[in-house]
């Protein structure tokens, strides 16, 4: 028993790892995306006002 509380406890600390590189990966592609999104709008702001 105690053997299998050992492996069991290593493979939750993977686990708890892999969420966490997981949910940075996606917190960071959400900034980038909401990035792009604001360029776009200040990009079309600019066209909207001197160009048209």
């Amino acid at each position: 028993i105690d053997e299998n509380m050992d492996d069991t406890l290593a493979n939750v600390e993977g686990a708890q790892g892999a969420l966490l590189k997981y949910l940075n990966s996606i917190s960071s592609n959400r900034w980038l995306m909401i990035k792009i999104f604001f360029v776009l709008i200040v990009f079309l702001m600019i066209f909207l006002f001197f160009v048209a």
